[in-house]
Formats: C-alpha cells, sequence, structure tokens
C-alpha cells in the first residue's frame, strides 16, 4: 500500500514538473511602444492618390490623399522600403530607409 502511495505522489509530481515546464516555454510578446515611430509620409512630384505598402507589395498599410500625404503610427522600428502605386497603376515609386522612434519623414518620387 506504501509503494502504491509513493508511486501516486512521484508520477503528480514529475507529471506537475513537466507540465510547468512545458508552458514555462510559452511567454506572450506585447510591443513595446518605444520600439515603433510615427511616418509622415509624402509623395513629393504628384498630387494624387497613392497605395502605400511596406516592405512588400503584400503588406498594405494605406491610401494617401489626393495631396499625396499620409500619416502612419506604430510603425516597426528598423530598415523598412515603403512602395507608393497610384490607386490607377500607372505610377510607382519606392523609398527605403531606417525608422526610428518618434517622427519619420518619408519622401516618395514616382515615375
Amino acid at each position: 500500500m506504501k509503494k502504491s502511495i509513493l508511486f501516486k505522489k512521484s508520477v503528480l509530481i514529475i507529471s506537475l514538473t513537466l507540465i510547468l515546464g512545458l508552458l514555462a516555454g510559452c511567454a506572450i510578446i506585447i510591443p513595446n511602444i518605444s520600439q515603433t515611430g510615427t511616418v509622415y509620409l509624402n509623395i513629393t512630384n504628384s498630387n494624387w492618390r497613392y497605395h502605400i505598402y511596406l516592405d512588400s507589395y503584400s503588406n498594405f498599410l494605406g491610401t494617401t490623399n489626393y495631396y499625396g500625404e499620409k500619416t502612419f503610427y506604430n510603425v516597426s522600428t528598423g530598415l523598412h522600403t515603403f512602395y507608393a502605386e497610384d490607386v490607377d497603376g500607372f505610377y510607382s515609386g519606392q523609398k527605403s530607409g531606417y525608422i526610428s522612434s518618434g517622427s519619420n519623414y518619408v519622401n516618395i518620387q514616382v515615375y
């Protein structure tokens, strides 16, 4: 009888240790606000609406106003490429640069 109780306690302790050990590897990542920046984007040589993409044409950020201006908040810091393509698909341009925390100004020329 004592062996049965000892065995059950051992199994329970080992099980709890394994479960807690496996769950300790799971972490919730909350982005740090200081690691994002605000981007003020401007199309310098055209007054028209442009679709803006970040780092690839599959990552759509938004559309500029008719003056080619748009503000994007909470853009992650680091090296990024902004792509601009007019809503009709005739003109496009891109600009690469480092985005830091705080305010960043990106001017894109389209051709």
